[in-house]
């Protein structure tokens, strides 16, 4: 799978677990439906950083794309550990920053995947872009390895 297909599985899957997660009111299963989508989005970028945007970073064109989007990649790691620490996910204010958080990530997905992937299929050509998704997925794997340890 090439990295732009195994972005997009990953956007289509993190949007579907946040979307359970707000629309559970349950606050055990709210809390364990957040931890996944949490661990699964910080994987995702950490990933996304040192595999995309690295290479990018290193073009005149898709520097700032890069750098804009490990920004909000920040902002989204901030809100998620504040939502991650927070005891009352059954609560509204939980709930409205939850949907924030939604609305940030559905906003940098179509940014990314208009702009940042036009730009990639420019960029890079069909060997790299494949290279660069095993690589992508094997990053992913060694987050998942050290959160399991």
């Amino acid at each position: 799978m090439n990295l732009l297909q195994a972005l997009r599985t990953d956007h289509a899957e993190a949007k579907s677990v946040l979307k359970a997660t707000l629309e559970t009111k349950e606050a055990k299963e709210r809390t364990e439906l957040f931890r996944q989508f949490k661990a699964m989005m910080t994987a995702h970028s950490r990933s996304e950083e040192k595999v995309f945007y690295r290479r990018m970073e290193k073009t005149d064109e898709g520097k700032s794309k890069a750098l804009k989007g490990e920004v909000e990649h920040e902002i989204v790691d901030g809100l998620m550990d504040e939502l991650a620490r927070s005891r009352a996910k059954e609560s509204d204010r939980w709930t409205a920053r939850c949907a924030v958080l939604r609305e940030l990530i559905e906003h940098h997905v179509e940014e990314e995947e208009g702009e940042f992937f036009t730009l990639a299929v420019k960029l890079f050509d069909q060997e790299t872009l494949e290279r660069m998704g095993e690589d992508f997925e094997a990053e992913k794997s060694k987050h998942h390895s050290r959160r399991a340890a």
